[in-house]
């Protein structure tokens, strides 16, 4: 893994807020205080946003992707794993500052003591309530007020000429991204409920689950990043993943049509 992060300007260490990501990225954020340069923190933080979904997430795509073939997987993961790659290289070329080699520290082996084990994990659990908790409550808070004031519905109406000419999927499809950003799992139960009412064909579930796992992270998420990079680096990321998110569909989208794959 050291030689496969060494590609994304990261060392080793980045696997675990990677592997945290796919747990809550808000948590995978945090985490990623233990990278020791502000160039690494800041690639891993990107990777987060762009490619990497949350388990919540991820267990709706790989639901509707199972139901419909392991072809429609592959192409999902695949997709998802390039961008990934060539996403943090150009990340580790164009962000400034240094790089840190990989070197761990094996200590003893001992046998675990349930005291430790148990002081520790109650000290994580309070410090992600204390952290992470009071954020989804205030992205639960907005997505109430902006429905309320009917404003999803005005969001819908800006970004549906992109989601239908671009991605080439139904106008409804937007309601979802805008939920997606709000809360990541509630964007994906969008999509599935839309393959389940026959309202996606198999190649559009495909490219529109690609766009939003590519999609920007989730408020919860963005407000965790303004707190641990500052609202300007958060900005910028969420700046870059935006559009990163629609070209990477609509390109799936084409190559699909071009070369007439199904599912």
């Amino acid at each position: 893994s050291n030689r496969i992060f060494n590609l994304m300007g990261l060392n080793g260490k980045a696997v675990l807020p990677m592997v945290l990501g796919l747990g809550c990225g808000t948590m995978a954020v945090m985490t990623s205080r233990i990278l020791e340069t502000k160039k690494e923190r800041l690639i891993i933080t990107f990777l987060l946003a762009l490619a990497v979904p949350c388990s919540a997430q991820l267990g709706v795509i790989l639901g509707m992707l199972g139901a419909i073939s392991f072809k429609a997987t592959l192409v999902w993961a695949g997709t998802i794993l390039l961008t990934l790659l060539f996403s943090g290289y150009l990340a580790s070329k164009v962000i400034k500052g240094e790089k840190t080699e990989f070197f761990l520290e094996i200590p003893p082996i001992r046998r675990p003591n349930i005291t430790n084990i148990l002081v520790k994990t109650a000290g994580r659990i309070e410090w992600y309530l204390k952290e992470a908790v009071p954020l989804f409550i205030l992205g639960t808070l907005i997505l109430f007020v902006l429905h309320k004031l009917n404003l999803l519905r005005v969001l819908e109406t800006i970004a549906s000429p992109v989601v239908v000419n671009l991605l080439g999927l139904p106008e409804k499809t937007t309601e979802s991204f805008i939920l997606g950003f709000l809360r990541r799992d509630y964007g994906a139960a969008g999509l599935f409920a839309m393959a389940e009412k026959g309202m996606l064909t198999p190649v559009q579930s495909v490219v529109s689950l690609v766009t939003i796992t590519l999609f920007i992270p989730c408020l919860a998420n963005f407000f965790m990043i303004v707190k641990e990079r500052g609202m300007r680096t958060a900005l910028g990321i969420v700046a870059v993943v935006f559009p990163f998110a629609f070209l990477g569909g609509g390109l799936l989208n084409w190559i699909l049509k071009a070369f007439n794959v199904t599912f």
